[in-house]
């Protein structure tokens, strides 16, 4: 295509027929987006920018394919001679055409270059602020929200601060009180402000900030719903529910509070309660996935396996949350024995947050199926399409095997992953429990010791040798020592309670030794906590409580070997236990 010399060039202010044929396409623009409506170009933001014959037809063409729902080709051509042209009516339209497409990275595009051509334009800085967001730009997008506050705008710190992560948040939180202190007034900020803390943890001072909110508007929602969240991670879930369904009964038709009341009823127990929300929202709102998934896990949690199914089912029609529906949906179909389908399910999840969960769920279906081989080629193949997953898929293999009883092969698979990873903890710690099987105490404590050199505060390692050394040895101070590093690192969990008593007892000190592990019981009823203080208290002389203790722990647990081999060492009556 030839340029037209200068004297034939068309202005800018002559080309008014284009937002007229493309009104059809803005239309659908503001009613996909509703949150983004699309800004209108007025006269006099029209500048006379002379245009080129090239740029005209790009433009027609585009304008030609709106028409005909060739999206992509509307987007590639403005955005070519948004940059072309550096006209900022047509990066504008651009950015607009990509918000209704979904093109996010087009839209952050042309919204950039649109700011750049027009930096005082409030769409234009509200547009790049938001897309900066989504884009995970968050620095750039806090920039320019304090623009926009110079400007007189109150921009959605909110929205900003819902997408900051851990370990950005104690940086966020400290800008955020900073400019309130500068902004007091603005309540978008004060409710960003709150939500960071909220997301940090602290939980006091966001509940506190909430309140101000409130304080100035009983019926701001977005601070309900911080004081709802709030309260219900301090576990005050009465209180939460109370909060939200008044709050509900006010705002019956506010979407996202409703959602969150239902979720605060799954916390608080109330499931029926909470399945009769999701299902009110899905009336409202068929194709929400967030609602089925909710609905979908709720049924599932209440044993209504044909209606989670239908519901996972319409979360794979409508293209929504496919890995979650996929994975679901396997282990409904291994519970009902409809092992094809089952593995379909599982092998259908994708790398992310439900895949290694499928993995784990196929194999030991396989393995349970007699297909272990099947099952280990499957790994082997998932392991070369996903190089990240490797260290995971390995222990999976390793896993299988030693379900299986092939110890000596589980630790072959080991060796093969610690050569490519030879300082991961959890592939050194699987394999110190694989050699805890095959009664290797030489070959547990090198690679726990291994496991200590490259960090020595970790806890599990610390409580893991010295267990193992008060358990299947006579090092019992050396013991002791370890394990009361272990404590001192994590105090509360039941593992390391059961091995502080354990020493103990084996160094005769039988009444610190029952109070530790009645703490680790009351904490964590297992099987072989359970084994351990009934030894306890046989040899203190107490064999009624011991068996009393046992007995329940058996029906709990009917198939665990450690507790029936400590009732039968102790009694000679392990079977009829």
């Amino acid at each position: 295509m030839t340029r037209m010399t200068a004297g034939a060039k068309v202005l800018v202010k002559s080309r008014r027929v284009l937002p007229f044929v493309f009104a059809a396409l803005l239309a659908g623009c503001a009613s996909r987006s509703a949150q983004e409506p699309a800004a209108v170009v007025t006269d006099d933001q029209l500048t006379a920018t002379p245009f080129t014959a090239e740029t005209l037809y790009d433009l027609l063409v585009a304008e030609i394919g709106g028409q005909r729902q060739r999206y992509d080709l509307v987007l590639g051509n403005y955005l070519k001679q948004a940059h072309q042209t550096r006209d900022a009516g047509v990066a504008q339209r651009a950015y607009q055409i990509a918000v209704y497409v979904g093109a996010r990275q087009a839209a952050l595009d042309a919204a950039m270059l649109w700011l750049e051509l027009q930096p005082d334009n409030l769409d234009a800085l509200r547009g790049s602020t938001l897309e900066l967001i989504y884009a995970g730009r968050l620095e750039q997008a806090y920039t320019q929200m304090q623009k926009q506050l110079q400007m007189g705008e109150k921009p959605a710190f909110d929205m900003l601060a819902s997408a900051v992560g851990r370990d950005q948040a104690q940086d966020f939180t400290r800008r955020f009180a900073e400019l309130t202190k500068q902004y007091p007034d603005i309540r978008e900020l004060k409710l960003g402000h709150a939500i960071l803390l909220h997301q940090g943890g602290e939980y006091a001072s966001a509940m506190a900030l909430a309140d101000q909110l409130l304080g100035q508007d009983r019926d701001y929602v977005p601070a309900l719903m911080v004081k709802g969240r709030t309260l219900n991670k301090l576990g005050r879930h009465a209180e939460a529910v109370e909060l939200l369904a008044q709050a509900v009964q006010r705002h019956p038709d506010t979407h996202r509070l409703r959602l969150l009341y239902g979720r605060v009823l799954v916390h608080a127990g109330q499931l029926n309660l909470a399945r009769k929300q999701f299902e009110y929202l899905a009336k409202q709102a068929p194709e929400d996935s967030d609602v089925l998934t909710s609905l979908a896990l709720i049924t599932l949690e209440n044993n209504m396996e044909q209606e989670a199914e239908r519901y996972f089912e319409r979360l794979l029609t409508l293209g929504e949350r496919n890995d979650t529906a996929h994975y679901y949906l396997g282990r409904l179909h291994d519970q009902q024995k409809k092992y094809q389908s089952a593995k379909d399910h599982y092998l259908a999840v994708e790398p992310g947050k439900e895949y290694m969960a499928a993995r784990v769920a196929l194999g030991r279906m396989m393995a349970g199926q007699k297909q272990l081989d099947e099952a280990l080629e499957l790994i082997n193949e998932a392991r070369e399409q996903n190089p990240a997953w490797t260290e995971a898929l390995f222990l999976l293999e390793a896993e299988l095997l030693i379900n299986d009883d092939q110890l000596k092969k589980a630790l072959q698979v080991y060796a093969r992953a610690l050569k490519g990873s030879p300082d991961s903890l959890n592939l050194l710690y699987a394999r110190a429990m694989a050699y805890e099987k095959l009664n290797d105490i030489e070959g547990l404590e090198r690679d726990l010791r291994t496991i200590l050199k490259l960090d020595a505060q970790n806890a599990a390692a610390l409580n893991a040798l010295g267990f193992t050394l008060a358990d299947r040895t006579k090092r019992y101070k050396e013991a002791q020592a370890l394990v009361m590093q272990a404590y001192k690192l994590d105090g509360d969990d039941p593992a390391i309670l059961d091995s502080m008593g354990w020493v103990q007892f084996r160094l005769g000190n039988l009444e610190q030794a029952k109070e530790y592990l009645q703490m680790a019981y009351a904490r964590l009823p297992d099987a072989e906590i359970a084994a351990h203080l009934g030894e306890v208290l046989w040899v203190k002389g107490e064999q009624a409580a011991a068996k009393s203790l046992w007995t329940k722990a058996l029906r709990a647990s009917p198939d665990s070997l450690i507790l029936r081999e400590t009732i039968n060492r102790l009694t000679g009556a392990g079977s009829e236990q």
